[in-house]
């Protein structure tokens, strides 16, 4: 089948395009998923720091609580006469010690909801006293390692057991007595059951639609997931992941799960207390997102190359039905059809193409007219020449007595011959003209011809530079897009973080207020035993001087007083337990507060990125947009120079035809000339004869 020009224009423009958009696409869409696995990585680092942040302040906030239980006076007057032993403490003074402790556990075990037992063993792990009364006496927890461990000064958090208090699973949180020589005298301990460890920690983080998070301790059980059946249940150690997990501090890595599902892993590990905060996501999810965008890009980028297929078919429409319309001049014209006209007015390189043309065809015309002119002229001259010949001939025949009318004949003759002589010579002049004018025609169509090509090079070669260009452009625009969608991404995961740490800022301050309603209250409470206290002096000293009628009102005014200092001995401990519960919110407040600031540097930051991204994306698009138009210019011309060429070559093709049948005519005029010189001599003999 032939193609036309136009088919031959768009066909191979069309295929290119569409092989280039075809290889952009997986170019690009490999890039996105690099960069979307980068993002979403940074995203389960992001998250793991705030949770890892979280888990820290709460085993923090677990081991300043005990702490601050431990300190109360009540408490340490227990482990004053703990210190002595049980051979050399008084039953009477232990078991009265014990008494008031079990009121202040009690109490500690309603303030805190996180430790639903709160209770004290003795130097030989004995339980004495706690919030727990049924393990008062029957409980021993000397050989379990947290006692050891807080027996010997440090505050721990001991890993998941099965509790003798609560009889479930639960982690210890212990620290040691401490007695007046700064001792440790026994052991305060508060259970905290597993099922309630840190779940408020993980409940907020989200990561995508299939991320989330969850915490294991150091020897691979876990204690937090989203999925209450597997608290307590799941093993890290049985599965390769959960290994590589307990082998490294921090990491991220991506492995298969049982049922086949492909997830990005990242975990830390909290040296506090010895927990691992993970947070994980399918890989799904980044592969879904990845052939959206594909998909929307190759459907963009194909409508795109339909785009540029009109076009080129419309910008080349006119050119190939003016050049179709000069082929079948040509062709015209090469029939010996000189009357055909073209019509067609351009401005460009066609235009001046169809200017020589017509320019050519009427130089042509004049220069056959002016031959057939000659020739009528040659053979209005021969006729006469064959009048003489044939008058002389009867002359001879007649009688040689008429030699005076031969030789007027033979004059005329000679006239004529020279008059035939003289025309051929001025035809023969005309027709090399015409020769010339001919070849410098050739001349100037060839050098025409070889500028044409040296420009449709050119032209190519601006052509496949713009076309480079504007595919650099492209891939920089789809980077740029990019980029500037992870920014935003990225943006909208720290706002989440700041709205998170906000919200944890306000409950910090609320409790503090609490804290501070507290004290107030207790101080009140403190001036009524002040008070009181004072009120049942001036009874005694009144009761004193009433003598023996005051004695039994003095003996209640002395319980009076003695339940006042009980009372202002509560009071201060309760105020030295709310004092460091103030200190701990305090300092998760400052934490808090740093975590903020933190965090709306990074927001800045990223929407600075985004802001960047965004101006090099509109950067791009404009020159984009300027390539294009020079490669869609460069193309057109290439494409009207081919067919200049190819127009060239044909007119050059006609010139030389037309050359060759001037040379033709040429030696038809010189065999006439020889002719008229032959006839000449023979009237020149006649004439002598």
């Amino acid at each position: 089948m032939k193609l036309t020009i136009q088919n031959k224009l768009l066909l191979p423009s069309l295929t290119a395009l569409v092989i280039l958009i075809l290889c952009s696409t997986l170019l690009v869409a490999e890039m996105i998923a690099s960069r979307l696995e980068d993002n979403f990585r940074q995203q389960l680092d992001v998250s793991n720091s705030v949770l890892l942040k979280g888990v820290n302040n709460a085993a923090v906030n677990y081991k300043d609580s005990v702490r601050a239980m431990a300190a109360t006076a009540r408490l340490r007057s227990l482990a004053n006469i703990l210190s002595g032993g049980r051979a050399g403490t008084d039953p009477a003074d232990l078991a009265e010690a014990a008494q008031l402790a079990q009121g202040v556990l009690e109490g500690f075990a309603k303030m805190y909801a996180s430790f639903p037992v709160v209770n004290i063993a003795g130097p030989d792990g004995l339980v004495v006293a706690g919030s727990n009364k049924e393990a008062i006496g029957k409980v021993n927890i000397g050989k379990r390692a947290y006692f050891h461990d807080s027996m010997q000064g440090e505050t721990v958090i001991s890993e998941p057991l099965m509790s003798m208090d609560i009889h479930d699973k639960a982690m210890v949180v212990s620290t040691p007595l401490l007695n007046a020589a700064g001792k440790p005298a026994g052991v305060l301990y508060a259970i905290l059951p597993c099922r309630d460890v840190v779940a408020s920690t993980i409940e907020g983080v989200r990561i995508g639609k299939t991320g989330y998070a969850y915490i294991v301790d150091n020897g691979g059980l876990m204690l937090a997931h989203p999925d209450a059946k597997l608290i307590q249940e799941f093993d890290a150690k049985k599965v390769e992941w959960g290994r590589q997990v307990l082998a490294s501090p921090q990491g991220t890595l991506r492995y298969t799960t049982d049922t086949g599902v492909d997830r990005l892993l990242n975990f830390r590990l909290d040296p506090e207390s010895g927990w691992i905060a993970v947070t994980c996501l399918d890989f799904s999810e980044i592969n879904e997102t990845t052939a959206h965008i594909r998909n929307a890009a190759l459907g963009i980028m194909l409508a795109g190359a339909a785009i540029v297929g009109l076009i080129i078919f419309l910008v080349t429409r006119p050119i190939i039905r003016d050049l179709l319309q000069c082929v079948a001049c040509a062709k015209a014209i090469a029939e010996g059809d000189l009357d055909k006209q073209l019509t067609i007015t351009r401005n460009d390189e066609l235009g001046t193409l169809f200017d020589a043309l017509r320019s050519m065809v009427a130089h042509l015309k004049e220069m056959i007219a002016a031959a057939h002119q000659e020739s009528e002229k040659a053979k209005e001259h021969s006729r006469m020449a064959e009048e003489a010949m044939r008058q002389a001939e009867q002359a001879g025949r007649e009688a040689q007595a008429k030699t005076q009318a031969m030789l007027v004949a033979a004059d005329k003759l000679e006239q004529v011959g020279s008059a035939v002589s003289s025309a051929s010579t001025q035809l023969s002049a005309q027709i090399e003209q015409s020769d010339r004018g001919a070849d410098e025609s050739a001349t100037r169509l060839s050098e025409a011809a070889t500028a044409m090509n040296e420009m449709n090079a050119t032209v190519q070669e601006v052509a496949r530079n713009a076309g480079s260009a504007s595919t650099a452009s492209a891939e920089t625009k789809q980077k740029a897009e990019a980029g500037a969608q992870v920014v935003k991404k990225a943006v909208r995961g720290i706002e989440d973080v700041h709205r998170m740490s906000l919200a944890l800022k306000e409950d910090m301050v609320q409790l503090n207020g609490h804290a501070q309603d507290i004290s107030r209250i207790m101080a009140v409470i403190s001036d009524i035993a002040d008070q009181t206290n004072l009120l049942a002096l001036n009874a005694a000293i009144e009761a004193a001087r009433a003598g023996e009628a005051g004695r039994g009102f003095a003996v209640v005014a002395d319980e009076v007083r003695k339940l006042a200092e009980k009372t202002m001995a509560s009071t201060n401990d309760v105020g030295n337990a709310i004092k460091a519960i103030q200190e701990s919110t305090a300092k998760s407040m400052e934490g808090v507060e740093r975590s903020v600031a933190r965090i709306g540097e990074a927001t800045e930051l990223a929407g600075q990125s985004g802001s960047a991204l965004e101006e090099i994306v509109a950067t791009v698009e404009a020159t984009a947009d300027q390539v294009n138009a020079i490669a869609t210019a460069s193309e057109e011309q290439s494409a009207a120079s081919e067919e200049i060429n190819q127009s060239i070559v044909q007119v050059n093709d006609m010139s030389r035809q037309t050359a060759e049948a001037m040379a033709e005519a040429a030696k038809a005029v010189s065999g006439l000339a020889a002719q008229a010189q032959t006839l000449t001599e023979l009237i020149r003999e006649l004439k002598q004869a």
